[in-house]
């Protein structure tokens, strides 16, 4: 495990899957502590997909992969490449066993920097084959709720900085796209948490308006969560869970009616050979918003 800390903040990061595993504000941990109960993740790391393929497989050139749910990152083990106290650099890159379900020579860094007032996360991807590389890759950070005598559920929120249409993709019990949509009760621009909008899976937004999204509990700001402009979000909780994900995504799953070729899915970077990719989400506290 590695540590960044500054006066207030504290992050702890997981080598498997360079995973932040915990964030602390004045001692008061944001980052759910994973419960096999409901789920065990805490923030993975999607790549080189979002969400699932459809029957869990792509054809690249005529040979065929398998490769699981939001990919290979979040299960892999980086190396450390540079730490400080503030600031965290972890790599992944490309094996024989990562070939076998996704098959270029890729290069994945995660950059974690802990700033007065915030953690940024930053993704880069270096191609380091001789053709173009497809990917694309998101966020999945969970935020532990207090739920309590004092708390439920429903007294949590999540407010869109833009106006949005607010239509959902359902997805299917193999995490596939519909590609019809359902519209979301929302009020003020604010989603208001409860069970019964999770019991379908995530919901799921392509093409959103806004960059910043925050988290609330009876109209005061917990934290907010920057997307750097990423176009899709994911929420998500389980029923009856004490935590909510709010999850910016560059990609989402296949829909119902992919191909299955990989490079006919919708949403994926291009990047040439020795070229590199970044893209970077951020967490910043109440007291600094």
């Amino acid at each position: 495990m590695f540590t960044l800390k500054n006066k207030t903040l504290k992050t702890i990061v997981n080598p498997i899957g360079a995973e932040l595993s915990s964030l602390t504000h004045n001692g008061s941990e944001l980052i759910w502590q994973g419960d096999d109960k409901f789920w065990s993740g805490r923030a993975p790391i999607l790549f080189p997909i979002v969400g699932a393929l459809k029957d869990g497989k792509m054809t690249h050139l005529e040979q065929q992969y398998e490769m699981p749910r939001h990919g290979i990152a979040r299960r892999a083990t980086f190396n450390c490449v540079d730490h400080s106290d503030t600031e965290l650099l972890m790599s992944l890159q490309a094996s024989n066993s990562s070939r076998l379900q996704y098959p270029w020579n890729f290069e994945l860094q995660v950059h974690y920097t802990l700033n007065e007032s915030s953690l940024e996360v930053r993704y880069t991807v270096i191609n380091h084959d001789n053709t173009d590389l497809l990917f694309t890759i998101g966020s999945h950070p969970a935020f532990a709720l207090e739920i309590s005598d004092a708390y439920q559920f429903n007294d949590y929120g999540i407010v869109f900085d833009q106006p949005e249409t607010f239509a959902t993709y359902p997805l299917t019990t193999d995490g596939l796209l519909e590609t019809n949509t359902t519209p979301i009760q929302t009020s003020d621009n604010r989603i208001i948490l409860t069970d019964e909008i999770f019991s379908n899976d995530a919901l799921v937004f392509r093409d959103i308006n806004s960059t910043r999204l925050s988290l609330q509990r009876n109209n005061k700001t917990l934290l907010t969560v920057d997307t750097g402009k990423a176009p899709h979000l994911g929420i998500w909780s389980k029923p009856g869970a004490p935590f909510v994900c709010i999850e910016p995504w560059l990609g989402t799953s296949d829909f119902v009616d992919a191909s299955g070729e990989f490079a006919d899915k919708p949403d994926l970077t291009t990047l040439a050979p020795n070229q590199q990719f970044s893209h970077a989400i951020s967490i910043t506290l109440p007291a600094f918003s």
